[in-house]
């Protein structure tokens, strides 16, 4: 209880901290993070998300809405720092209101965030989506359909190019690979499918550009080593064989995995970036491992064994948590202002 209620005076220090935007800072950090079903309370006659409205199974009302607004925000506070973050990769939201309510009705106002989002083909309705803070000029974005055969599609990965600070150009891939549903094996051949889209996509990348500043966040629903990421040609971070076209997985501070189903901890959220992060030939480079944040308000102890994220809903449960993933990040600095 204690502990809480530390967490919880530490949260609002943070959000009192928070009043400007992210203009003209030597240091950022870039978050990504699977929501758990951001669903407005309407019902869109095009989806199938009938059990989040006010009369559905969940029973989601505008005050769990609301809530899970506000919730959001303070995690994404809390990980940010002593600063709101310059870019969230976000998974699992419904459409762009949910996103505009999120900037505008919350302490997320503050940093005036612009939207990129793009209705996907998934039944359910749910997409992935950028928010970008002001340093930050997208010049260009789209979304790379994941055919899986016939008439059937994956989730759209979203791809945004733009300008830090007027210096370096990023690119940035947001992702939601297929679920493992019916299995892991089984279901593969479909995260191996998104793969291979996004490697294409960056071999188009780095054949014009091959020091281009590569940066991809999301629920690859695989851990490395997996199919997946042999496709996307993933190495684990050594400062000693570093490749400006390589690409490299940055170390998390949530090592025991950003998932938990079953009583055990899988890592399915990550960030991914090309060595030209890494190499010191641009104004921005990334710290190779990511930075702590308290989290410990995002988890709760789970009766089997240790602890686990505290979601919104435990199946039809409604709970009041944050999210059943936790978030993942990388911190960018100025190269004149490394450690």
């Amino acid at each position: 209880m204690a502990r809480r209620l530390a967490v919880r005076c530490l949260l609002f220090l943070l959000l009192l901290s928070c009043t400007g935007d992210t203009r003209g800072q030597d240091c950022y950090r870039i978050i990504f993070y699977n929501v758990e079903n951001l669903f407005d309370t309407r019902d869109d006659p095009d989806t199938y998300d009938e059990e989040f409205t006010p009369a559905g199974q969940r029973h989601w009302t505008r005050e769990r809405y609301n809530r899970k607004l506000q919730n959001l925000s303070r995690t994404l506070v809390a990980a940010a720092g002593d600063a709101l973050p310059l870019l969230v990769g976000l998974a699992e939201v419904e459409n762009r209101q949910v996103l505009v309510d999120l900037t505008t009705k919350t302490v997320l106002a503050n940093a005036s965030y612009g939207i990129i989002h793009v209705d996907s083909p998934d039944p359910r309705g749910i997409d992935v989506a950028l928010l970008h803070a002001k340093d930050f000029r997208a010049l260009d974005s789209r979304t790379l359909p994941v055919h899986l055969g016939q008439d059937a599609r994956s989730r759209d990965i979203l791809y945004c190019k733009g300008v830090l600070q007027e210096s370096d150009t990023l690119h940035l891939f947001v992702c939601h690979f297929p679920s493992m549903i019916g299995g892991a094996r089984q279901s593969e051949w479909k995260r191996s499918r998104a793969a291979g889209v996004l490697r294409q996509e960056i071999d188009s990348i780095q054949r014009v550009t091959p020091r281009a500043i590569i940066i991809i966040m999301g629920d690859l629903n695989s851990k490395p080593g997996a199919a997946a990421w042999k496709i996307l040609g993933v190495k684990a971070f050594d400062k000693r064989r570093v490749k400006a076209s390589g690409l490299y997985n940055i170390p998390q501070n949530v090592a025991q995995g950003t998932y938990r189903y079953r009583g055990k901890w899988q890592a399915l959220d990550h960030v991914i970036v090309s060595g030209a992060l890494l190499d010191g030939t641009h104004a921005w480079q990334v710290k190779r491992s990511a930075p702590s944040f308290p989290d410990s308000f995002l988890l709760e102890e789970d009766p089997s064994c240790g602890y686990r994220p505290l979601p919104t809903y435990r199946g039809p449960v409604y709970i009041g948590g944050y999210s059943d993933h936790l978030p993942v990040l990388l911190e960018l600095f100025k190269a004149s202002a490394r450690e």
